[in-house]
């Protein structure tokens, strides 16, 4: 009796497993398969998982070089003086500041004898000169354009720059700049801002600059 109950429970437990499956050799190939696909993406991950670990490297040794960079540049910086500034108007330069005045503000075309106008603007250099320059050398360079001198009667450009250059000086000597501090100086058309290409590139050479820089590196005058 006992042995019957047995063969007819084996009976049912391999219906079970045939039903389920378990002998099907489709189904065996299916789980392999998933499993190849499981392996290629898990080897894909780890291959995506070094490719990143490797660029984070690279960028922790790129950002490590810029810090250090960062740090060698604040330290030069550190050690240098402070930048220069300058009055409105007036543009910094090493030892002092410059203003560029247009020729049309100061002279007529061709002229060296200084306009009426000009005088509200050369006042202003000199309240300049003697407050936030008062211990600077003065030097003015008087510029041209290319064109020649054909009736104005100066020798060339060189000659008519230098002279503006000079009306201007005696302008700030006369108005109470310390004459020790004062050079005049021609550039002729040899040191134009833009190419003398136009008329208002030109214009935009034609024009008067007065530098206020420091005193002894320059000329060895005393202070």
């Amino acid at each position: 009796m006992k042995r019957r109950a047995v063969v007819s429970l084996a009976s049912v437990l391999c219906g079970a497993i045939l039903s389920g499956g378990c002998g099907n050799p489709k189904s065996m190939a299916d789980l392999e398969a998933q499993n190849q696909n499981l392996r290629g993406q898990l080897n894909r991950s780890n291959a995506d998982l070094t490719s990143a670990m490797k660029e984070r490297d690279l960028i922790n040794q790129r950002l490590a070089a810029a810090l250090r960079e960062a740090a060698s540049l604040s330290s030069e910086l550190a050690g240098r003086p402070a930048p220069e500034t300058a009055p409105a108007g007036w543009t910094a330069v090493p030892g002092g500041g410059m203003i560029a005045i247009e020729e049309n503000i100061l002279f007529a075309p061709g002229k060296a004898t200084l306009r009426d106008e000009a005088r509200k603007t050369l006042d202003a250099i000199v309240s300049t000169l003697g407050g936030e320059y008062g211990n600077k050398d003065i030097m003015v360079f008087g510029h041209t354009d290319d064109r020649p001198i054909k009736k104005s009667g100066w020798q060339d450009n060189w000659q008519l720059s230098t002279e503006r250059g000079l009306a201007v000086v005696r302008y700030l000597k006369e108005h109470g700049v310390v004459p020790d501090r004062l050079v005049a100086a021609g550039c002729g058309e040899f040191r134009p801002r833009v190419a003398n290409s136009s008329e208002p590139n030109r214009l935009t050479n034609r024009r008067v600059e007065i530098f206020a820089i420091d005193a002894q590196p320059r000329t060895g005058r005393e202070k």
